[in-house]
């Protein structure tokens, strides 16, 4: 991770340039009298396994039930291209 050293004055002139450097992966230190005061730098991104397990357990199987001969997009009196969108998937029956 690149590291950028600011003093104060320049921090609050330019702090929206700041900020876009930050959202790129940049760590800023933020300098008031030649003394770290401030870190700026990147929000960590995480993963909630949790949830993200409890979403794919409940659309497991979601296809199973699926007839693309049921499909309302193709029934009677329906718009002509709105009913395209499966033709070409391959289903096991």
């Amino acid at each position: 991770m690149n590291t950028l050293r600011v003093s104060a004055t320049k921090a609050r002139n330019n702090f929206f340039s700041l900020l876009d450097q930050v959202a790129l992966g940049q760590q800023v230190i933020i300098e008031k009298d030649s003394k770290e005061v401030a870190i700026l730098s990147p929000k960590k991104q995480t993963v909630d396994w949790v949830a993200l397990k409890k979403a794919s357990e409940a659309v497991h199987g979601i296809w199973k039930d699926y007839d693309p001969e049921d499909n309302p997009l193709r029934r009677r009196n329906a718009w002509p291209s709105l009913g395209k969108w499966d033709k070409s998937l391959k289903f096991k029956k």
